[in-house]
């Protein structure tokens, strides 16, 4: 079993992810034994019409090809907040694989500064940068690019590696398909690499045994 957590700021798109995969696993060879979405909360601003928080960690319970359980868990963003902090940091210390979610239209530094105050975060990631169908088409892969060498210095510096980069659409646009799919088949992706991590150290241990 491998818990996996969304990492990222306010409004990235961390439970979007969440919930297209739940509609992905729906007409694919995976299963949902169990969904939680009740940490969503509504916000009110004068700026904005009416937006959610997630107050607590939302959560995706479910079984892969393999037959393997997995749990998805997606904190809120706004580190500000009490609860939310110790959300973030309970998920950051208990996710064996994490996958530190930016939205390619918010500004870059300022979803970094959300990192730079998580102290927990595996020796190796996954990176998705989200909401492709929010910036321009013509300039949003020569962009996401940019952002891939900037992030990888930013976790390299703190002795991180980042294991692959994943461009997505949380949103189920028929016109941004292949990306809502490479949304859903990165969590996949990442169960299957944790599975082969298991099986080798299974084998090492195996091997130092006779």
């Amino acid at each position: 079993m491998t818990n996996i957590g969304f990492l990222g700021a306010v409004n990235v798109g961390k439970t979007s992810l969440l919930r297209l995969f739940v509609d992905y696993c729906q007409t694919n060879n995976c299963t949902v034994i169990k969904s939680d979405f009740s940490g969503e909360s509504t916000a009110y601003d004068q700026d904005i019409p009416i937006t959610t928080k997630t107050i607590h960690p939302n959560r995706v319970y479910f079984s892969d090809t393999e037959t393997h359980n997995h749990t998805l868990f997606a904190p809120g963003g706004d580190k500000e907040r009490a609860v939310v902090r110790m959300g973030i940091i309970t998920i950051s210390r208990i996710a064996k694989q994490v996958v530190a979610v930016f939205s390619l239209n918010q500004n870059l530094q300022e979803q970094l500064e959300f990192f730079s105050s998580v102290r927990h975060i595996p020796r190796e990631i996954y990176v998705c940068l989200n909401k492709f169908d929010l910036v321009d088409k013509n300039d949003g892969l020569k962009l996401a690019q940019n952002w891939e060498i900037v992030v990888k210095n930013y976790f390299s510096k703190r002795k991180i590696k980042v294991k692959d980069f994943y461009v997505t659409c949380a949103e189920n646009n028929e016109e941004y398909k292949v990306y809502n799919k490479a949304a859903a088949e990165m969590i996949l992706n990442i169960t299957k690499d944790s599975d082969d991590l298991v099986m080798e150290s299974d084998a090492i241990s195996a091997s130092a045994a006779i």
